[in-house]
């Protein structure tokens, strides 16, 4: 064999083996995340919905089959830059070694920063121990920060030296090597430049909504007093706030088709988190009136596993991780070192959408990730309607860096840390907002869809009284009992900014308020027409003139509780547990790739419900009897909570303002009480 021949075949050995070594890599890392996720594939909630082939078929089959195509890329990318960086050394160094054994040598270095930096960056990750020297910081820097910056450092030397050696040759094979390296070191280092949208001029106010979940309406934290939240407590302080304002029902799904339609969950049918499209009848929303009015209507969330929202509901534009079965899977079963590491740079938005920005891969999770990602997407040429929900305070109450809780006494803590991230996250918005005009001419909604119970003596009404399961249903989380006031009381503030004009002085108004209200006052705000097919009503009237609001003193809410399992009762909210034990419950669109809830289960489900009426100053509750014997009623005096049981089926309510309720309850949920005695 010619000189020429042998060392084309030390190259093409040294290339085979820098890709042989990737795909080792590849495979251990499988390997290592099928141990975690190995009980979650067979639940029924997706896999057990469908035979294998029909998966194949489906959307889900193309949404893996494109992220484990980004995987192997990743990996193979990797073996290349080994390689490249083996030809580089070989060509400064000629007499270190072969090229074969420098590419395994330079392999073995860049997948142990790889590695290495996984494990300083995302702590929570499969691939990090508990506790790890590569956390730690020396001189300001931490280890890979080091080992990168004296790893550069060399690359640079030895491309010096090669240089003048001509050693180095542009053939296709190491202009590839070397495209690839440097691609790589661009993407995962390249700044991220902001993207700065035309300011807008004389026109129509924007009209925002800005969403956190899971925020308590009273911001404490029970037993450690009062969240730091500056800049949530800025908007508010400057804002009219209305402090008795409920959601018809504590779940994300729900709450926010409330939001954007001013109508009922018996209205829509919005009944439960992952309800069948087809069977949800939202009519018009916010932005589909407003989109009739010249303005450009974008939906925005990191975080889309229970709340299914696209353009169907009237958005031009939808800035969210991609919505279906393959959110709830990969948002674990991606967990590895090149994933993590590539999602969270801007090209990680297209090789792995369902992992970039998305609160439900929180073991990757950083909110300025999503913010970025606001920056670039969001688009603001004429008057706009921005609806962005913001997820961090949500169950796990982790993010990248952050471990997650798994004991209800962690819950409380790991809640307290997460609402001041979420606070920053939220100023980050509204100066990304700023950036692009939006807020020289804005009316800006805050509010949560749901609370969040929190094990204090504050989150339940029957504390003394009642069944211990009853109890604990009222103490954790949200959506679980109608008993629970921090569960379904939520914020809602609103602001004027720049040129944009809210009647009313700024202070807390005490008007019984829904989130109902929110989609006809906005819309009044904006075109100086409320609108009328809804359940709720525009607040303008009442912000122009507060007398007229002892006319809503006789006004009834309405609340209730969605599908709940026994993690979710007691406020573990992981998706894998849910998966398991309301498998049964749920199925696969395989045209879609959706999870959703079986239809013969929702009359089931339905009757399971916990039902309130809820006036100023009272509340009745309609709890289902073990059994499915019936119900009871359950009365409350909401200043002095002490609720007795009254009436029962077929039974006459003495109190007049329990009659009251009883019959409003009869009247919004029709057919789904017993009837009136």
């Amino acid at each position: 064999m010619t000189t020429t021949g042998a060392a084309r075949s030390s190259r093409c050995g040294a290339l085979v083996l820098g890709q042989v070594f990737a795909l080792v890599f590849l495979g251990a890392c499988l390997f290592w995340v099928w141990r975690e996720i190995e009980y979650i594939l067979p639940a029924d909630l997706v896999t057990g919905s469908f035979g294998f082939q029909e998966a194949l078929h489906s959307r889900l089959g193309w949404q893996f089959g494109a992220f484990f195509v980004a995987l192997l890329f990743c990996h193979s990318a990797l073996g290349f830059a080994a390689f490249g960086l083996g030809r580089l050394t070989r060509a400064a160094f000629p007499r270190i070694g072969s090229e074969s054994l420098l590419t395994a040598l330079w392999f073995f270095v860049l997948a142990g920063l790889a590695l290495a930096a996984n494990t300083t960056l995302f702590p929570a990750s499969l691939f990090a121990g508990a506790e790890s020297w590569w956390r730690g910081r020396h001189a300001g820097l931490s280890p890979v920060a080091m080992a990168t910056l004296l790893l550069g450092g060399f690359c640079l030397i030895v491309a010096v030296r090669a240089w003048p050696r001509r050693q180095w040759r542009w053939t296709p094979v190491n202009a590839t090597a070397v495209a690839t390296t440097v691609t790589i070191l661009t993407l995962l280092w390249m700044p991220r430049i902001p993207v700065f949208a035309a300011r807008s001029g004389e026109g129509p106010p924007h009209i925002v909504i800005l969403g956190i979940d899971a925020l308590r309406n009273d911001l404490t934290i029970p037993r450690r007093g009062p969240v730091q939240a500056p800049n949530i407590r800025g908007f508010i302080s400057e804002a009219r706030r209305f402090d008795d304002t409920l959601t018809p029902l504590a779940r994300t799904y729900p709450s926010w088709t409330t939001i954007l339609t001013g109508r009922h969950p018996v209205t829509t049918n919005a009944r439960f988190n992952l309800m069948p499209r087809r069977l949800v009848h939202e009519g018009d929303t916010l932005a589909t009136a407003l989109r009739t009015r010249g303005y450009r209507a974008t939906y925005a969330t990191d975080e889309v596993r229970y709340a299914n929202f696209n353009e169907t509901y009237g958005f031009d534009q939808i800035i969210t991780p991609p919505i279906g079965a393959i959110d709830f899977l990969l948002g674990y079963g991606a967990d590895m070192p090149l994933v993590n590491l590539v999602a969270s740079t801007p090209i990680g938005g297209f090789l792995f959408p369902s992992n970039h920005a998305n609160r439900a891969a929180s073991v990757t999770y950083r909110p300025r990730d999503f913010v970025e990602r606001l920056e670039r997407e969001i688009d603001v040429n004429g008057p706009a309607f921005i609806a962005i929900h913001l997820t961090l305070a949500h169950w796990p109450y982790s993010w990248a860096g952050r471990s997650t809780p798994t004991t209800p006494p962690a819950y409380r803590v790991a809640y307290g840390e997460a609402v001041p991230e979420v606070d920053r996250q939220f100023a980050d918005v509204l100066a990304m907002l700023a950036r692009k005009g939006v807020l020289d001419n804005a009316v800006v909604v805050l509010l949560s869809d749901h609370g969040e119970a929190l094990g204090a003596e504050n989150d339940s009404i029957i504390r003394q009284s009642g069944s211990s399961q009853e109890i604990w249903d009222t103490l954790w989380g949200h959506g679980t009992s109608v008993l629970s006031p921090n569960q379904y009381h939520v914020l809602l503030a609103m602001r004027a900014f720049g040129r944009a004009h809210l009647p009313g002085p700024e202070r807390n108004y005490d008007w019984p308020v829904s989130l109902e209200d929110v989609r006809p006052t906005l819309e009044e705000l904006a075109t100086g027409i409320a609108a009328t097919d809804v359940d709720g009503l525009s607040l303008v009237p009442y912000m122009k003139d507060p007398k007229r609001a002892a006319t809503l003193a006789t006004r009834i809410r309405f609340t209730e509780t969605d599908l709940n399992t026994a993690s979710i009762r007691e406020g573990r909210y992981d998706a894998s547990d849910v998966a398991k034990e309301a498998a049964h419950y749920y199925e696969l669109d395989p045209d879609s790739g959706w999870v959703q809830l079986r239809e013969p289960w929702l009359n089931v489900l339905i009757s399971r419900k916990q039902r309130a009426a809820i006036s100023s100053r009272s509340l009745l509750a309609v709890m289902p009897a073990d059994q499915d014997r019936g119900v009871r009623y359950l009365y409350a005096d909401r200043q002095h909570p002490g609720p007795e049981v009254v009436g029962g089926d077929g039974k006459a309510f003495g109190d007049a303002e329990a009659s009251r309720l009883k019959d409003a309850l009869q009247a919004r949920f029709p057919g789904e009480l017993p009837p009136p005695g």
